[in-house]
């Protein structure tokens, strides 16, 4: 049977969808159209969801996170059967010798080595894709066009994007939101990276510890609380883009070779000392930036899913963990409209309020955000209603009363972190079905 006739039967309800093999092939077949234009992965997920497939089953079943790595785990086969970006790429009816040479990215259970089942499961990796957990995407740590002439990675080396691309974040974050002091900002960070690691690593034993050393190396890789360049002010309110600088050579994620061995490197996590550099620093990245324009390598990150549609559960929870400290003494009568969880804070209030006095609340809010050049006015009521949708089941318990101010804080880091896309600080495909809650850059 041709490519085309399986596809037709498939489609047509002649041939039962009923094993993963099928929805692999099917997938395989849409990507010969789907990955070369629009968005890629995120095209082809719409496609197959659309016609009520998906390689998961029971409450995987159309888990968008699942779903989009097996397609991104398709294209880095497909890549790897080429020459990158350029090439002769297997065609619809080359699938069983496809599927036979790439199996060990493509089999049923191959999500188990790349995340968690509990990251996984989360309500949010099944409504937004999420990059993985433990451990980077294949060929997603080298530039697209210019890979390594290295070993394969080792297994202390299998998430080198993870500490990078959570310390981008938290430089961005910092050049965003400096309203916080250097030494809380920077407490924070650690703090939680320690905090999920350890979480993490209770379950898996085989993800390198937290390291205090290899984190601040990042952290200063990336800049954090250098004087903010000239020019940049509406860069930082770009989405964070990590995966795609990765891509164009922006970011070389093993820079810290320069200044580490890797047996000091990977013993740092032993202990929380930060160990000092024991190389000269005399090293040259085989890495370099492709520039601007960047002949398209940024979009075909994209739709080979190098990005996320929500960060990291380490981001997430440091971008929670700033917003609640952004609201420590805060009063309702003292939100500054300008600062995202000063907003969060007043949707709670609203949201315990009767009917009335919500709306009444709300417009102020609205009136607040738009005043700041935080949002168009014809834009704010609906951000504020889909907040205020976020955030009701989370209250609901309160009865109505306003709690005090130790409460207020726990719930909201609760919000914060079970629903990372109210950050906006990843792009959403314009497929997906959710509101963005995006704004405008702080004046």
């Amino acid at each position: 049977m041709s490519a085309e006739e399986f596809l037709a039967d498939a489609e047509g309800g002649k041939l039962p969808v009923d094993c993963y093999d099928r929805v692999l092939q099917i997938a395989f077949i849409y990507m010969d159209e789907g990955l070369w234009k629009g968005n890629g992965v995120f095209d082809v997920v719409e496609k197959l969801h659309a016609r009520g497939w998906s390689f998961g089953e029971g409450e995987l079943k159309f888990n968008r996170t699942l779903d989009i790595f097996y397609l991104a785990q398709l294209v880095a086969a497909i890549y790897r059967s080429s020459s990158q970006l350029n090439g002769d790429f297997p065609s619809p009816s080359d699938f069983p010798a496809f599927y036979a040479t790439h199996r060990a990215l493509l089999y049923p259970s191959a999500w188990r080595s790349y995340y968690s089942a509990t990251f996984l499961t989360q309500r949010t990796s099944a409504r937004f894709y999420r990059l993985p957990d433990l451990q980077d995407l294949p060929d997603s740590s080298s530039p697209l066009g210019q890979p390594r002439q290295r070993p394969p990675l080792t297994a202390a080396g299998a998430h080198a994007t993870k500490l990078p691309r959570w310390a981008h974040s938290v430089a961005r974050t910092r050049r965003r939101q400096p309203s916080l002091p250097l030494p809380t900002f920077t407490r924070l960070a650690l703090s939680t990276l320690e905090a999920t690691t350890a979480r993490l690593r209770a379950v898996h034993p085989s993800v390198l510890p937290y390291s205090e050393t290899q984190a601040r190396f990042w952290l200063e890789h990336m800049k954090l609380g250098a004087p903010r360049p000239s020019g940049s002010a509406k860069e930082a309110w770009k989405p964070n883009g990590f995966g795609v600088l990765v891509a164009q050579g922006a970011f070389d994620v093993c820079a810290w070779e320069g200044k580490y061995s890797a047996q000091l490197w990977e013993a740092s996590g032993e202990g929380r000392e930060v160990a000092e550099p024991d190389l000269d620093g005399v090293w040259e990245s085989e890495v370099q930036w492709c520039g601007l324009p960047d002949g398209g390598i940024g979009v075909q990150a994209w739709w080979r899913g190098w990005e996320g549609e929500v960060g990291s559960e380490e981001e997430v929870e440091f971008l929670a963990a700033v917003a609640v400290e952004e609201t420590v003494g805060v009063e309702v009568g003292e939100l500054d409209f300008a600062v995202r969880s000063h907003v969060f804070l007043g949707v709670m209030r609203g949201a315990v309020e009767g009917v009335q006095e919500r709306e009444v609340f709300l417009e102020e809010l609205k009136r607040g955000m738009v005043a700041k050049g935080r949002i168009a006015e014809e834009r704010a009521g609906r951000w504020l209603r889909e907040a205020l949708a976020v955030v009701e089941p989370y209250v609901r318990t309160w009865e109505g009363a306003w709690p005090g101010a130790e409460e207020r804080e726990k719930v909201l880091q609760r919000i914060l972190v079970e629903n990372g896309q109210l950050f906006a600080r990843w792009k959403v495909s314009p497929l997906l079905n959710e509101f963005n809650f995006e704004l405008g850059a702080r004046e």
